[in-house]
């Protein structure tokens, strides 16, 4: 089929035309020759259709999205066509219902009869692997691919969705870590030296992943034995349900370990803190990426409404100046119904919150009283600095959350009529609030990366290109927060961004935001 014939060949998309730029977003895909294509897109440009239209142009594709939220989303609306698979542990067990198909107590002494059929994560996945169009998460598909590898050079086409977020999922992959639970289990302590840059530099850390190695080994030899003894009964007690499930987490330990044994060198990090220790690579290097990621389809697209620039976005991910193309689609939101006020009427920093967050307050209070008719959402960074402008404002208006109500507080929001305004530090990504749900958002302060952190810390100092991702990295933020309220053509959504320090970096490095961004930009 023709480029034409495939998006027809969707019930979703036959009855309309093309979205401006989706035609030759496919054209960029398809007529590349590179391994690996980077498609800004940003809201409204339909990237789902470019990425279906493409894969079956192909002649197959595996495609994935961040979370299992966006997965389940794509597979109710192209269910004609695609078939979704989730990892294991969202598949229940035929033999026993208390256990998922993640938790599989088969064993070579005593394999599960219902392996070859019958077991809902293996016939799912045996559709998956027959489809034109497979489903997955990406966090699943690298998983999976790397340990089991049926995805592995599977489908002439690799996309993947929402791909701003694919480095974090890249990180937990080949990062390893060790909960206070683990160390105990495992009767281990810290390593001998915790830097990689003590005279005997990464030693006393292979020696702990070898020594972490020999006792998981035993552990899972150990768990196994006793599992087969269960025999081919299908009920279990409590006791042997804790065994089955212990030996699934000790075995993708192992896991984590044999990359960490085979990986690590001086540039990783080590860090200890309440939930454990860890230890991660400071940058996904070309290696990291090639083995785990890239080595596992011919061609790559890589989609979001937003990147990193491009130079940064190569080192964060480890891909070969040579071994890409990159496009950029204008937004076909009219710029008059999405304005950004740069209104820098405080400088929030450590030093200066005290001082400056009244400044803020007063500066809210205007726009508040501006849209006071509107909803509107506020980005505030953390719960401290959302809690001071809720205090300082005192406005029935004000919506709060904290960490358990967070979803609940959401809900309440969205289903009122009145002109409510969210108070929030999580709400950059994927919260949708169209048409009159959001008619402002105010971006309170810049939203650094906390240098508490060792890896940010440790990157920013690292040189240029570490100070170049850390401001960057905020100007992709502030540009994700931005993005929650103007979701259509016809919808129009007023933006505030308070704080100078973002307006002195993007005096600095107006290239780190796209064009169409740029464009709407109100001093």
């Amino acid at each position: 089929m023709n480029i034409d014939e495939s998006k027809d060949s969707f019930k979703k998309y036959k009855d309309s035309p093309w979205r401006p730029y989706q035609r030759e977003s496919v054209e960029f895909i398809l007529n590349s020759e590179r391994k690996i294509q980077i498609l800004e897109a940003p809201t409204g440009s339909g990237k789902t259709a470019v990425a279906m239209t493409s894969g079956l142009v192909s002649g197959g594709m595996v495609y994935s999205v961040h979370t299992r939220l966006l997965q389940t989303q794509a597979t109710d609306d192209h269910n004609e066509s695609a078939v979704s698979l989730f990892g294991r542990d969202n598949y229940t067990c035929r033999f026993n219902n208390d256990l998922t198909c993640g938790d599989c107590k088969s064993t070579k002494a005593n394999p599960c009869y219902y392996k070859k059929s019958g077991c809902p994560y293996g016939d799912q996945k045996r559709r998956a692997l027959d489809s034109k169009l497979a489903i997955l998460n990406f966090s699943f598909l690298i998983s999976e691919a790397n340990f089991v590898g049926q995805f592995s050079n599977h489908a002439p086409l690799y996309v993947v969705d929402e791909a701003d977020s694919l480095e974090a999922t890249l990180q937990d992959f080949v990062s390893l870590s060790f909960s206070p639970y683990a160390l105990r289990r495992l009767g281990l302590t810290e390593p001998a030296r915790k830097t990689s840059t003590s005279k005997q530099g990464i030693e006393p850390w292979v020696d702990f992943g070898k020594m972490a190695k020999q006792r998981v080994t035993r552990i899972i030899e150990s768990l196994t034995h006793e599992i087969d003894s269960y025999g081919s009964k299908e009920n279990v007690t409590e006791q042997q349900m804790k065994q089955i499930k212990e030996r699934s987490k000790v075995v993708r330990l192992s896991e984590r370990i044999d990359i960490f044994l085979s990986k690590v060198d001086q540039s990783w990090l080590y860090e200890e803190n309440e939930r454990g220790i860890h230890f991660k690579p400071l940058w996904i290097s070309e290696d990291l990426s090639s083995q785990f990621l890239f080595n596992h389809g011919n061609k790559w697209a890589l989609m979001s409404a937003s990147f990193l620039p491009p130079h940064i976005l190569l080192k964060t991910l480890g891909i070969p100046s040579d071994d890409y193309d990159y496009q950029c689609v204008p937004s076909t939101f009219p710029v008059e119904r999405r304005p950004i006020y740069i209104d820098p009427v405080c400088n929030l920093t450590r030093d200066t919150m005290d001082e400056e967050v009244p400044k803020l307050i007063e500066g809210i209070k205007k726009i508040l009283a501006k849209h006071k008719n509107d909803k509107g959402l506020i980005h505030c960074v953390s719960y401290s600095l959302a809690n001071k402008i809720y205090v300082g404002i005192s406005d029935p208006r004000l919506i709060i959350h904290n960490g358990q109500n967070r979803q609940e507080a959401l809900t309440s929001f969205m289903d009122s009529n009145q002109p409510l305004v969210m108070l929030s530090p999580s709400f950059e990504r994927g919260v949708s609030l169209n048409q009159d749900l959001c008619r402002f958002i105010i971006v309170a302060k810049a939203p650094f990366l906390l240098l508490a952190d060792k890896q940010t810390k440790a990157r920013t100092w690292s040189g240029q290109m570490g100070q170049d991702w850390y401001t960057a990295t905020m100007m992709l933020n502030v540009l994700q927060m931005l993005g929650r309220g103007m979701r259509s053509d016809d919808d129009f959504c007023t933006s505030y961004v308070l704080d100078q320090q973002f307006s002195k970096s993007l005096m600095a490095h107006p290239s780190y935001w796209p064009c169409w961004i740029k464009d709407a930009i109100v001093f």
